[in-house]
């Protein structure tokens, strides 16, 4: 993809609208861009953009255009980080309820594997990391075929030890990031490998210090020292790829130099360091911890676009959120009508309008079976009102739980 940046007065129709100076949040366009069609359109963008950035493969080239990088400005002195173009198209090929029987069982068989992978790493004995591998290779089909599976088992699957989950968890991010970006399924294994893994130098640290709600100085030197384990540990392994164990070295790097453990920024950290360090962050904030609470699929999102070109790179941003969809699944919603339910399947298309699985009715009152609601399909309500999400809501309000669902 190339994006170029233009001022909205040079908006012309048959461009097409990648990125605007502004979160697509609020917005009346949908989020994963849009071919400029009519005039309206373009009057539309003048009103609520100084600059937009348009794809020169997708629809026509600008006359005159000033080549851009994102819609947050780079730190000083950080090198840009350009995107590989994308390899391959991947569309879903399976339903939800066609892969989450399969999902659990990965999701099952992944626990067991990575709860060996570290307990032999805390009681001294060297960890065979091939034997993870195929499993892997399992979730990859998984989430290849439909993320949807997977992405709901993240959010109903909280009474898993934190660490194993997110291991887990984030490797599943992973590799819906390497679809979205359209990486070849060899690098997309190397992305879900280094995923799961990146952590396993944190079973040499003493527990209580994972557990602890704040750190001192001398106790983050330690528990950034997990890195540094990581990588010994994984060094050598057959299993592991020189492209898997940089990411696994620069997880915890910044986009604008501030992370560890040599403060790497922009371009200077690798694609895959880049990455890790989104999908560690998003998962750590959206799952309950031993030391924090979580927060909202939704506020995490919102928390993420607001780190654009400090903590994370603009783009790679953009793109996950692309993968996960505005409203990811698994999050509790309202919608225009009153209904309430959650999240339980994207629109590849249309990320304004995914499916939902209404629990409660307008006047907030269980139902007896949950109905879902294809917004992609249903535009309006009964009364022929437009349907829409209005908002969303904190996890548990009315407590509803999507395992009582789907476990």
């Amino acid at each position: 993809m190339l994006q170029v940046k233009l001022p909205a007065g040079e908006i012309e129709i048959g461009m097409y609208v990648a990125n605007l100076d502004r979160p697509w949040l609020g917005t009346p366009f949908p989020f994963q861009g849009f071919m400029v069609k009519d005039s309206g359109q373009i009057h539309k963008l003048r009103e609520i953009c100084q600059f937009v950035f348009v794809d020169t493969e997708k629809g026509r080239i600008p006359r005159t255009a000033e080549r851009g990088a994102g819609d947050a400005p780079l730190p000083v002195g950080v090198r840009a980080a350009p995107l590989p173009r994308p390899q391959v198209a991947y569309n879903d090929e399976s339903t939800l309820s066609e892969e989450f029987t399969m999902a659990k069982q990965i999701r099952g068989a992944l626990i067991a594997a990575v709860d060996d992978l570290f307990t032999s790493v805390a009681t001294g004995t060297r960890p065979d990391f091939g034997s993870v591998t195929e499993t892997v290779r399992d979730m990859e089909r998984c989430v290849l075929r439909n993320p949807d599976a997977f992405m709901l088992l993240n959010k109903i699957r909280q009474d898993d030890n934190y660490t194993y989950r997110h291991a887990i968890q984030c490797s599943a991010y992973s590799i819906a990031f390497g679809r979205q970006l359209g990486l070849p399924t060899d690098q997309i294994h190397e992305l879900a490998l280094g995923a799961l893994l990146f952590d396993i130098g944190k079973s040499k640290l003493p527990q209580r210090l994972l557990e602890q709600t704040s750190l001192n100085l001398v106790e983050f030197e330690v528990v950034k020292m997990h890195v540094k384990h990581s990588v010994d540990l994984l060094s050598g392994s057959p299993a592991i790829s020189p492209r898997t164990l940089a990411m696994v070295m620069t997880h915890h790097e910044r986009f604008d130099g501030s992370g560890y453990m040599t403060g790497l920024a922009g371009g200077d950290i690798p694609l895959f360091g880049r990455i890790a360090g989104i999908v560690d962050y998003f998962d750590a904030v959206t799952s309950k911890r031993p030391y924090a609470p979580s927060v909202s699929l939704h506020e995490a999102i919102k928390t993420l676009y607001n780190y654009r070109n400090t903590l994370f790179q603009d783009e790679l941003i953009e793109i996950f959120i692309q993968a996960l969809g505005v409203y990811p699944v698994g999050t509790l919603v309202e919608l225009s009508n009153g209904e309430v339910g959650f999240v339980e399947g994207q629109n590849r298309t249309r990320r304004l309008r995914p499916r939902v699985l209404v629990i409660r009715n307008e006047h907030a009152e269980e139902l007896s079976q949950p109905v879902v609601r294809d917004l992609f399909l249903e535009s309006e309500d009964p009364d022929s009102n437009p349907l829409h999400i209005r908002k969303c809501l904190d996890p548990g309000t009315y407590g509803i739980c999507p395992n009582d669902y789907y476990v």
